[in-house]
Parts: C-alpha cells; structure tokens; sequence
C-alpha cells in the first residue's frame, strides 16, 4: 500500500499494529479513553448533534484502518472470546430482524446490546502492546478529573432529584459529575479505584507516583459520595475474588474501605437499610426486587427468546413504550432475549475474563502484575455491578469497559511466558 493517506504507514505484515502508525489512529483511540469527558462535552445543548455522532465517526475511522492493516497483510488470531461474542451478536442480530414490526424499537435495542462491543474487535488492528501502557495511562488521567469533579460537586452541595433518595432518607447531595447519574458514576469509580491503585504500584516515577496516589484518594472519596450501595458491595466482592485467586494483599485494601465506611455515618446508614424488613418490602412491591420478578414473568412468556430486542428494561423501552428500568442488565437481557440470550451473553463474558486471567494476568510479571490485577478487579466489579444496575446501558461506562479489557488482552500478546526482572521493570511489552 506503500506511504499512505492520512498518516498511514506500512509496516511489516507480521508485526504488531501500532498508534504510530497513523495519526488518525491515535487521535481515534485517545478520543475513546477520554470518552465520558468528550461525549459529555459534545453533547452541549448548541452542539449536540455532534456527541450524536462523533463516536460513530470513531468508529469508522477505526473500521478503516483495520480494513487497510488486513489489506496490507496483517493477519494475527483472533482473541478465544470474540467466538462467544460473534455468537451473541448473530443472535442478537437475529432477534432484531424477528421484531421487525417495530423497527426502530428493535434497531435501538440491537445497538444497546452490540455496539460497543464492536470496538473490542477493531482495537486490536491498530494497537499493539507497545501502545497500552500509554493508553491506561490516558484512561487514568481521566478518570481522576472525573473523582475531583465529583469531590467538588458535593462541596458545593448540587442539587439532586429527590428519586435518588429513599424515603426518609436525608442526604446531602449524591454526585454524578458527567456521567450524570450517581449510579453510573459509582460504577465507574469501581472501576477506577482498583485501577489507579495497581498503576500506583506500577509507577516507579515519584510524580507520577504521587498522582495516582492522590486519584485513589479521590476515587475513593467520589465512589462513598455517590452512596451507590451497588458499587460499594460489586467493588468488595470483585477484590475479594481476585485476592482469593491471585493477590491475598489485596484484602488489605478490603478491610480500609470497610473501616471507612463503618465510622461514616451516612454510608453506615445506607448499608444498614439493606438489612431492613422495610427495605425489603418496598423493594418487593416497586423497587429492585419487583423489576427483577417481572423479568422473569416477561421471559416466562417465551423462555427461549424473550419478548424481544428493546421491549424491556431499560432505555429504549422507557423511552418508545414507558416501560421500567429492570436496574440489573442481567435481568434486561433475560426479559428481551430470553434464556439462549443470557446464556451467549454471560458465556462471552466470563470467556473475555477467562482468557484476561490466563493470557495476561497469569504471564504478568513485577510491577506489570499488580496493574494489570488491578485493572481486571475493576472490570470485574463492573460485570457485578450489572446485577444491581444498567450499567452496560450508559456508553461510557459500555465503552470504558471493553476498552481496558481489550488492552489487556493486547498487552498479553507482547508478555512473554516467562521473562526476567529486569523485563517485568520496563513493562514486559515487546513489538
């Protein structure tokens, strides 16, 4: 293909892609890592079309390139998840075209299941391991504007719905920053705490040492503030799994947030409302519990394939039909697709941390193993936060996940079997 457009430049077939080989690629994948704080921004009210369709513009241009990269030789195997994802993908696909007779329903609800996930095949065509630590660097930076934002929110006690409160409840204010929502913002602070705190232990830089050090305390800070029960608990019991099998110090940091939150009195408060027959009650005749039920009761109408694609559960329900949100993706995804639907969607996701834990967190040695453990206890308090919420409904939070869980993936590629210390210093990485 020679020199070519757009800052494209060929590379040797057999080696790993890189972000230097394009600009477009670059700019492409650091617009993806700084997704909550551009989306958020385009969406302005003056300029709204713009965050309609920018990530779709990323899209295409990463479309593009991998097209160019297989066009000029490039050929490397498939990650062992994306068989278990390109299933769900045809059947969900299948189910669109079967509910047809509302074709915008169906339409938007193929796109909330699918899209992002498409991201996660296409990313590998452009980055190569060389690329990643750079990468979550990006994604950290990121994420730590968005705990400070949200620390500064509550002192500056902006104003919430009542609906983010029980009733009864008296709190402060619950912050969202710009994910605009207190619930996806402590799911997205789940997944950074864990993750700032392995590049912490990366880092050998004092300054950049410092920053992350102090993004922990923000992070920390942001997740208590937004008084998401269901990030609290996804969070600790996606550190407990992951000290159990790979890291026993991690519980450390278990017994610290839980200290933390014994001797705050409002946090004490929300968690303690969780063991009240009250709670319960509520819950069971129009909270959490009664949507979890009549998910079940819409599956049980056609057990096998649901009620159908955007039908149920979330946002394209509630916005073309006026249906509730399930508040657990889980049951969302049973409601619409049925038993087959949760089986191929809960199979691709413990397939992609199956293949996370052996092909990266195993081989990562030193410094790199604590990241990358890190990192892998955020996606999994994501993946358990789901069942509280409709976690993978909101972009940011669908985009960001299948960002660092690609990288990952793409970082093990470069991470020998076995290398020595001084390897595992400099990140392991090789091109």
């Amino acid at each position: 293909m020679g020199q070519a457009v757009s800052g494209w430049v060929r590379t040797n077939s057999n080696s790993h892609p890189s972000l230097e080989d394009s600009r477009l690629s670059r700019w492409s994948l650091y617009a993806l890592t700084a997704f909550p704080l551009v989306d958020f921004a385009l969406r302005m009210q003056h300029i709204h079309p713009l965050g309609v369709i920018w990530d779709k513009v990323v899209m295409l241009v990463l479309v593009v390139l991998a097209v160019m990269r297989w066009a000029d030789g490039y050929r490397q195997q498939p990650f062992h998840w994306q068989r278990y994802a390109g299933w769900f993908i045809v059947y969900a696909l299948a189910l669109m075209f079967s509910g047809l007779s509302h074709p915008l329903t169906s339409l938007q609800g193929f796109r909330i299941d699918v899209y992002y996930i498409l991201y996660a095949f296409l990313i590998p065509f452009v980055v190569g391991p060389k690329d990643v630590p750079k990468l979550l660097h990006a994604v950290a930076l990121v994420m730590i504007l968005v705990a400070v934002h949200g620390v500064f929110q509550y002192v500056i006690k902006v104003p919430n719905p009542h609906s983010w409160q029980d009733l009864g409840e008296s709190l402060r204010t619950r912050v969202f920053s710009v994910m605009q929502s207190p619930n996806e913002l402590g799911s997205y602070m789940a997944l950074a705490t864990p993750f700032l705190f392995g590049l912490f232990l990366y880092e050998t830089d004092r300054w950049r040492k410092a920053i992350y050090l102090f993004g922990i305390v923000f992070a920390v800070m942001t997740l208590f503030l937004t008084f998401t029960r269901g990030a609290w608990f996804a969070l600790a019991i996606a550190v407990l799994i992951m000290a159990t099998l790979f890291e026993r110090r991690l519980l450390i940091v278990l017994v610290v947030l839980g200290i933390a939150a014994f001797f705050l009195p409002a946090i004490h408060h929300r968690i303690a409302d969780l063991f009240s027959p009250v709670y319960w009650i509520k819950s069971s005749q129009s909270g959490r519990v009664y949507r979890w039920i009549m998910a079940y009761d819409k599956m049980s109408n056609n057990p096998l394939f649901g009620v159908g694609l955007g039908k149920f559960g979330g946002a394209v329900a509630s916005q073309y039909s006026g249906g509730l949100y399930s508040d657990n993706y889980y049951a969302k995804t049973l409601g619409e697709t049925g038993l087959i639907g949760l089986t191929l969607f809960l199979i691709m996701h413990l397939a992609l941390f199956a293949e996370i834990f052996r092909k990266t967190v195993r081989k990562a040695k030193g410094r790199v193993r604590f990241l990358v453990i890190g990192a892998a206890t955020g996606l999994l308090a994501v993946l358990i936060h789901n069942a509280m919420e409709n976690v993978f409904e909101f972009a940011p939070m669908a985009i960001t996940y299948f960002l660092i869980a690609t990288l990952l993936l793409v970082w093990g590629r470069g991470l020998p079997e076995s290398f020595s210390g001084a390897e595992a210093e400099s990140g392991g990485a090789v091109s």
